[in-house]
């Protein structure tokens, strides 16, 4: 089967995400397994127009936003060929597909974007996003195949979309490469919050500093990693000298793949504060290396935190502190915790995404997967 993706970013895009990865260890496995997989991208200043990762064929043009105006030409000009069946990735709107190509297709969203895209873009790019994301898409896709990476983005897409409850949308975890996340080593000698990911308004980074304070007077010696790098980093930064708090918050900026399995494995706890998330990526790979994760009960992050089994789950920042406090303090319900985030991430496995999406791939596309 030949499968062609139409994504924002493929997985060397200096701003790659979970949703990079996710996409990126599925194809990896499509190729394994017999098929022809090819991503259109955007193309980031230095980057080459073709490119082949792990057998995946990587088309990029363009920019941010003008990426989506190059893709119906890229496409008739070298990528109509090379298509059964498209997967159309979703970060915050879709490449509108149905209008340049007849092939069977199916959407993938990663989150509800609504407000987000207030947060991200303002009041007035915000509301043309948010029509786009609301109307234009079940309009546009009607009758796709639709997939979410959570109950909680299918409820939530189900309950805003126009004609929402008419979508049938797929649910298909993210996974889990169990080789690369796994318990070891020793915790960090002092108490360790661990942020781990993009540093985006949305992910409200600033709020978890903002907590810091609170945490210190419990725990005194308490220290807060932040790694990742976004648009946001200046704003926490300014936050952090505001609060006093720059021996207490330290900044990696990117971090290698080793390290990021480092400091998962030697964190204490992994914190979240972000306003919404389709999944929650990286809380499960910290769980899988042994460290319990805190969050608001955001969608997303509700589903993807197991309340008092892989970490713990906050309606408040007054909850949030407490919960922090707890697990920095307590050692029974930090190694409890650890021990069932480690059970709680067993579950979720890179090779049954790949398999389940390539089945609804095929569906649409009419033909039979070959999964092997």
């Amino acid at each position: 089967m030949k499968i062609l993706v139409f994504n924002f970013k493929d997985i060397r895009h200096p701003d790659a995400g979970g949703a990079e990865l996710n996409i990126h260890e599925q194809a990896r496995r499509w190729v394994e397994w017999g098929h022809q997989v090819t991503i259109f991208t955007a193309r980031p200043k230095g980057q080459s127009h073709h490119d082949n990762i792990d057998g995946v064929e990587i088309f990029r043009a363009g920019g941010k936003f003008t990426d989506y105006l190059w893709a119906p030409f890229i496409y008739l000009l070298f990528l109509r060929r090379r298509v059964d069946v498209i997967l159309d990735i979703e970060n915050g709107i879709p490449f509108f597909t149905p209008f340049f190509s007849l092939k069977p297709k199916v959407v993938l969203f990663h989150h509800l974007n609504q407000d987000q895209f207030i947060v991200e873009f303002g009041p007035l790019l915000g509301r043309i996003g948010r029509f786009l994301e609301r109307d234009l898409v079940p309009i546009t896709y009607w009758p796709s195949g639709f997939v979410a990476v959570s109950h909680s983005t299918a409820n939530r897409k189900r309950e805003a979309l126009f004609m929402g409850q008419r979508l049938k949308i797929d649910v298909v975890h993210n996974g889990l490469d169990h080789s690369l996340y796994s318990p070891g080593g020793e915790k960090f000698d002092k108490p360790t919050i661990l942020y781990l990911g993009r540093v985006k308004t949305y992910k409200r980074l600033p709020v978890l500093v903002s907590m810091l304070p609170a945490v210190c007077e419990q725990v005194p010696n308490v220290e807060l990693i932040i790694a990742g790098t976004g648009d946001a980093v200046d704003q926490v930064r300014v936050k952090a000298e505001r609060l006093g708090l720059h021996d207490r918050v330290r900044f990696l900026g990117p971090v290698s793949e080793d390290e990021k399995i480092r400091l998962f494995r030697g964190a204490w706890v992994m914190a979240t504060p972000s306003m919404n998330e389709g999944w929650g990526l990286t809380v499960i790979e910290a769980n899988a290396c042994g460290t319990p994760a805190v969050a608001f009960r955001a969608p997303g992050l509700e589903e993807s935190i197991l309340h008092r089994k892989s970490g713990l789950l906050a309606d408040s920042e007054g909850e949030f502190i407490t919960h922090l406090v707890s697990i920095l303090s307590d050692k029974r319900l930090r190694d409890q915790l650890s021990e069932g985030a480690v059970d709680w991430a067993a579950g979720f496995d890179w090779n049954n995404t790949a398999r389940r999406m390539l089945e609804i791939l095929a569906e649409s596309a009419g033909a039979k997967a070959l999964s092997g």
